[in-house]
């Protein structure tokens, strides 16, 4: 009966060492080299809206700024939680071109925003009151009346 007790206690501990998760390897973290890049296209993605905003900007910055009553303002790019990123003016002059150009970064950058999950301070970018012209270039009136360039 002593031995038929020590078996007992053997085989229970011999069997208790067995994982039963063994062969359930999808849980398990992988290896860091296999895992995919995913900053290698959210930073081309990056890249290539920087590329469009650069290129809104270079179009705009064509145009001197003599009197701002030819100048106007819109709303551009995409908050994560909502609403625009800030404000930037335009020669009226090219409106058609320029808020083409702007709806589409807007877009592409709230899909991005998705995309990645991002968030953001969801603080509210008021618009700004006015315009005005400064060394030849547009600068826009904060409601609070401070000038600021915007980007």
């Amino acid at each position: 009966m002593k031995n038929l007790v020590i078996i007992l206690a053997a085989v229970v501990s011999l069997s208790s060492c067995k994982s039963k998760n063994a062969a359930d390897t999808a849980n398990l973290p992988k290896d860091i080299s296999l895992k995919p890049e995913n900053n290698v296209a959210q930073n081309k993605e990056r890249e290539m809206l920087s590329a469009m905003i650069q290129d809104i900007e270079s179009s705009i910055g064509t145009q001197t700024c003599s009197d701002a009553s030819q100048w106007a303002f819109a709303a551009i790019g995409s908050k994560p939680c909502g609403g625009p990123s800030s404000y930037i003016a335009y020669p009226k002059a090219m409106e058609d071109e320029i808020l083409a150009k702007i709806d589409d970064f807007t877009r592409a950058q709230a899909a991005f925003n998705t995309k990645y999950q991002l968030m953001s301070d969801c603080r509210m970018v008021m618009p700004p009151s006015g315009i005005q012209c400064v060394d030849g270039k547009a600068v826009l009136i904060n409601a609070s009346s401070e000038m600021g360039e915007v980007q």
